[in-house]
């Protein structure tokens, strides 16, 4: 198999099936059904997003989705996602189709020779067709100049839910990812640091959808402190000791 792609779902049955839809009509016209799978992990969820899958399963056999009834978040979501994944290539992408297909295509386009590939918002060439509130905005800069000097990692967008990785890289470093909740992506990031992964960031297509789990008043807080125990969970005195 070429290809797995995981959506992290919590109550998602306004946005799941046209994002599912959007995606299986767009890969199906590059490959085969037996070349790619979706991977949809639910999990805590209240509402129908279960049964819109148990639907979409019917009509499409390369959808794979494995039901979680107690809070997983984000992190636990694609920690699952990840250990079910059969593709040579693994990625995720957020339920809300924020990065249409196209965008997550060009990750495909730019593998070659690369560990893994990110999205971003951030740089020369992102296509932005609707853009995020001016606080959450402002929030993204501050927390991404936070991760550049807390952990070092100087990309421009560690935030943005489309992210492509080989198999080997993957399989490597998940006996070592936490089930952390805002800093999962940032952890994903600094763990391929630890392995000497090359890891290209490039522009893609994007549009924000207000309908966001994201609590902004607590969020800034919430970030801050995940970041700051991630940083200790990651110390060089903590390896050395260790060793």
């Amino acid at each position: 198999m070429k290809l797995s792609i995981i959506i992290p779902a919590y109550n998602e049955e306004e946005r799941i099936e046209k994002t599912l839809n959007s995606y299986f009509s767009f890969f199906n016209k590059k490959f085969s059904i037996k070349e790619y799978e979706i991977i949809v992990i639910p999990n805590n969820c209240s509402d129908s997003t279960v049964n819109i899958l148990k639907k979409l399963g019917k009509k499409h056999e390369n959808l794979v989705f494995k039901e979680f009834k107690k809070k997983i978040g984000k992190a636990g979501a694609l920690i699952e996602g990840f250990k079910l994944a059969e593709g040579n290539l693994i990625g995720f992408v957020d339920a809300d189709n924020s990065a249409p297909p196209e965008s997550f295509f060009r990750l495909l386009n730019n593998i070659n020779n690369n560990d893994g590939v990110i999205g971003s918002r951030w740089i020369k060439g992102a296509e932005i067709e609707l853009e995020q509130p001016l606080a959450r905005r402002i929030l993204s800069r501050i927390f991404n100049l936070l991760v550049r000097i807390i952990m070092g990692l100087h990309y421009h967008d560690t935030q943005c839910g489309c992210k492509l990785f080989k198999k080997e890289a993957i399989k490597s470093i998940l006996p070592n990812l936490e089930y952390t909740k805002w800093s999962f992506d940032i952890e994903l990031l600094y763990q391929m640091k630890r392995i000497n992964a090359k890891i290209k960031e490039i522009p893609i297509k994007w549009a924000d959808d207000s309908r966001t789990h994201l609590n902004i008043a607590k969020a800034p807080m919430q970030m801050f402190i995940a970041l700051i125990k991630l940083r200790i969970l990651y110390s060089p005195l903590k390896f050395i000791m260790k060793k």
